[in-house]
């Protein structure tokens, strides 16, 4: 038996426009096999007169309200189909079959049921964005700007997507309590319903739009799961270098007395690596992690360095200077020399050609050193621990963001 597949172009609360819509399919010999979310199932026969009606089930308030419904229909002479959410659909091609809902009133009721189920999950829905912006919040203020948030924090990330995908289904669940009200109130006056006027059905627009908006979010889950692969971490070295940048090395800095940590897990050098992820804002992002000692002197030296390429170019800037903030005052990770607390970071700028930001920052109570560049599209922040002095290697930092 073939199968034709359509996009749904009324909503399933426009109760009178989605019966007319089977109606036409039926004339054009398609018949309804399934109603999904998305897309309506037909088989194809010989075209003929079919009338179609959706009902509601109210499964809360009666312990199996399906069978007797069923029955009821079937005495009239309507034969049930499937069902779509709190909606069951039934057809006739007996043109002398009875209507099953004479009395406006009557079928109003049974839609102030259905109205207060939709009411219930707008409900559930607002709580879910609530949520979600309580989460976004909490990372946002744990590290001191939206934008650090977004390129540190999984919380504020989890945040924002699930408060977007709530929204997403929150704003038509408004749309159809509306819808129902509006149907309600129809009845309760005595009117009869009516479609919605075809030059507003939006509906089929919006499931397309649906289809592509999924389609890019599971790209997007895609593409994200494959950056996080193991692949993705190498050993800095020859073989191991970003491809986006060529990264400032502690072993030309600290010269031939330098000897990194060449210690191994998996085959990676975990204190000599680096790894390439991103996010929907900043789809390229560089961590590379260097770490050693010089021997002769018994000094430890380490550097972090974190490279980005935000989605939208002008972040750049902006980036920079929050990752900056982040590094010196909200990051618990400023290691401290003695036990007092950590005094104030001094900040430079310098004034570097090629860059439209470059600055260095170091507090006296910190052994750590901060610098951040950034300009063409792109951001760069290091901490560095060790005896050089950050602001003898401005060119070379420079270069990082340098097209």
């Amino acid at each position: 038996m073939k199968y034709v597949r359509k996009l749904i172009p009324v909503h399933p609360y426009d109760i009178p426009g989605t019966e007319n819509w089977l109606e036409e399919q039926a004339a054009r010999g398609l018949y309804l096999k399934q109603y999904g979310s998305l897309l309506c199932t037909f088989t194809r026969d010989t075209p003929r007169t079919v009338r179609y009606r959706l009902d509601y089930c109210d499964t809360d308030r009666e312990p199996d309200p399906v069978p007797g419904l069923l029955t009821l229909y079937r005495k009239m002479g309507w034969e049930y189909v499937c069902s779509t959410g709190l909606l069951l659909l039934f057809c006739t091609q007996d043109p002398y079959a009875p209507e099953p809902h004479t009395d406006p009133q009557t079928h109003a009721q049974l839609l102030r049921q259905m109205e207060r189920k939709v009411k219930r999950s707008c409900s559930f829905l607002a709580w879910i964005l609530a949520f979600s912006f309580v989460l976004s919040l909490i990372g946002v203020l744990g590290h001191g700007s939206l934008l650090t948030a977004l390129t540190l924090s999984d919380l504020t990330n989890m945040g924002l997507l699930f408060g977007f995908l709530s929204l997403v289904y929150l704003i038509p669940a408004l749309l159809d309590w509306r819808r129902v009200h509006r149907m309600i109130v129809h009845l309760e006056v005595g009117y009869a319903l009516t479609p919605v006027p075809a030059g507003s059905r939006w509906y089929g627009v919006r499931n397309a739009s649906y289809l592509l908006f999924l389609t890019l979010l599971l790209c997007m889950f895609l593409a994200r799961a494959l950056l996080s692969l193991p692949q993705n971490l190498w050993s800095l070295g020859t073989e191991g270098r970003p491809g986006d940048f060529e990264p400032v090395l502690l072993t030309q800095w600290e010269g031939e007395d330098y000897h990194p940590n060449l210690s191994e897990y998996n085959g990676v050098t975990i204190s000599n690596s680096c790894q390439r992820t991103g996010t929907l804002l900043f789809p390229t992002q560089w961590e590379v992690m260097q770490s050693g000692s010089i021997v002769k002197d018994q000094i430890s030296v380490h550097m972090t360095l974190h490279w980005y390429r935000p989605l939208f170019p002008a972040l750049d800037q902006p980036l920079a200077r929050d990752l900056l903030d982040y590094q010196t005052v909200h990051d618990d990770a400023a290691r401290r020399v003695d036990e007092e607390p950590l005094g104030p970071w001094a900040v430079t700028e310098h004034q570097v050609g090629g860059v439209e930001y470059l600055a260095t920052a170091s507090s006296s109570n910190s052994e750590y050193q901060v610098a951040a560049a950034a300009g063409n599209g792109r951001a760069v922040v290091l901490r560095y621990w060790g005896p050089q002095d950050l602001e003898d290697h401005l060119e070379e930092i420079a270069a990082m963001v340098v097209s």
